[in-house]
């Protein structure tokens, strides 16, 4: 059968995609490789895939331990993408936080994305943390924090606070429907009168085109059997890992794969009896610091290294705090999955300069300096490997005509900044380029 469009992916993008060309009359498919998880199992499914760092400077001093373990990489597939696994966290990343942000990198390219974040903002009801959701432990790393001279903000957050209950596991996937995720949007598809076709468990191996100009998808579905789907419009939003493996294998190649980043984080923290920062609304506010930012975050991984200091922490007796950098844009996805980047003296120094932040502010509060430990580091938002001015023009558009991208491979560098909002946000400006090219210049199609 052949379509209008034909969309690879149902996270942030591809499910804002189909959820905006779904109301526009439109035959429209929806190719997702994974499966749906459950509300309130999703980070069950979180896969760790080991980065491999080199580091540019050899570093001997201990307190930075976070240097000499093995790095990851987190990511998980599923109808909805990385949006159920996230904090809800609702970024601007705008030149205000950070001069080289996402909204600044588009604009170099003639992109400007005011009008859709303020679309997506309103879709996704954001809204910061109200202080009477404020934790007690969140509330003693602003007080403590503000006296340090740490500007401490709340954090925008795509959370509907009359249905939250603060029971800070928004990493499982929202059981109360308070965290927007991207699988709002296909069951507001799925309920509703149209045209749209969601069908999961199909992995997308390669683009179809000739003579420059896009057919299709090759697929693989659940009975191992290969699918062909016809259209002349193809939007690939299956993830800054996926969608450059797709795009290789459809030989489309040219500086395919490089300039990852992938916001590298650390998460600083030790040993405060009882002060239960595992329940409350995680990373409820936040302190920048250019390309780096600092917010309170319970990590799981803090548990066994303060036990290696001589402490019994249980859950509610850690103090967290994460350091979020902007790194740069120098790791490669290659062909048989290994992933490298090099961890420059600059990503470097940010990381112990956050990491000596955040101790100071755990001393601050009460925290036993003697358990202070730091996570490996970890990336959770990888993005670069197809990049606009390289792999797409302004329009999101690939080398191959009617073939776009709308995911976090469009975004250039790092900007150390969740990208949720910013990639809804470009999928909505690609939904009104595409209704444009075919009911305004149908004749682009043929």
């Amino acid at each position: 059968m052949n379509y209008d469009v034909i969309i690879v992916g149902t996270g942030a993008g591809g499910a804002t995609l189909a959820h905006e060309l779904s109301t526009k009359n439109l035959n429209v498919l929806v190719l997702e490789k994974g499966l749906n998880h459950p509300r309130g199992t999703a980070a069950n499914n979180i896969k760790n895939t080991k980065l491999s760092l080199k580091l540019e400077e050899n570093i001997d001093d201990n307190r930075y331990e976070f240097l000499n373990q093995t790095a990851e990489l987190m990511n998980i597939e599923g109808l909805g993408g990385t949006t159920p696994v996230s904090l809800a966290n609702a970024c601007y990343a705008c030149t205000n936080c950070y001069k080289n942000s996402a909204t600044a990198q588009f604009k170099g390219f003639d992109l400007e994305l005011f009008e859709e974040l303020l679309e997506a903002s309103k879709e996704l009801k954001v809204g910061s943390l109200p202080a009477e959701m404020m934790g007690p432990a969140t509330r003693m790393i602003v007080d403590k924090g503000e006296k340090l001279g740490y500007f401490m903000e709340p954090m925008p957050k795509f959370i509907d606070f009359t249905k939250c209950d603060g029971c800070g596991l928004c990493i499982f996937g929202c059981t109360k429907g308070a965290k927007w995720d991207a699988n709002d949007f296909v069951k507001e598809i799925n309920e509703t009168e149209n045209n749209t076709e969601i069908l999961s468990n199909i992995t997308v191996t390669r683009v179809l085109h000739k003579n420059q100009r896009v057919d299709g998808v090759e697929g693989i579905d659940s009975n191992v059997e290969t699918k062909h789907y016809h259209s002349k419009i193809v939007i690939i939003a299956a993830g800054a890992l996926n969608t450059p493996k797709i795009l290789i294998d459809s030989n489309i190649t040219n500086e395919v794969c490089d300039g990852l980043f992938t916001d590298l984080f650390i998460t600083v923290g030790g040993y405060l009896k009882d002060v239960n920062l595992n329940t409350e609304i995680p990373m409820g506010v936040k302190s920048e610091f250019g390309p780096y930012f600092i917010s309170p975050h319970f990590s799981h991984q803090l548990i066994p290294l303060i036990e290696e200091k001589g402490f019994n922490p249980k859950a509610e007796d850690v103090m967290g705090i994460m350091v979020k950098i902007a790194d740069e844009a120098n790791g490669r996805i290659y062909k048989d999955g290994r992933i490298e980047k090099e961890l420059t003296s600059h990503d470097i120094n940010l990381l112990k300069e956050g990491y000596n932040k955040s101790v100071e502010l755990l001393k601050a509060i009460g925290v036993e300096p003697s358990s202070i430990s730091s996570t490996p580091i970890r990336g959770a938002h990888p993005g670069g490997t197809a990049a606009i001015g390289k792999v797409v023009d302004k329009n999101l558009e690939t080398c191959i005509k009617g073939l776009f991208i709308a995911d976090a491979s469009v975004i250039p560098q790092a900007p150390g900044r969740p990208p949720i909002l910013t990639i809804v946000a470009l999928a909505k400006r690609l939904s009104k380029n595409i209704v444009d090219e075919i009911f305004v210049n149908p004749n682009s199609l043929k």
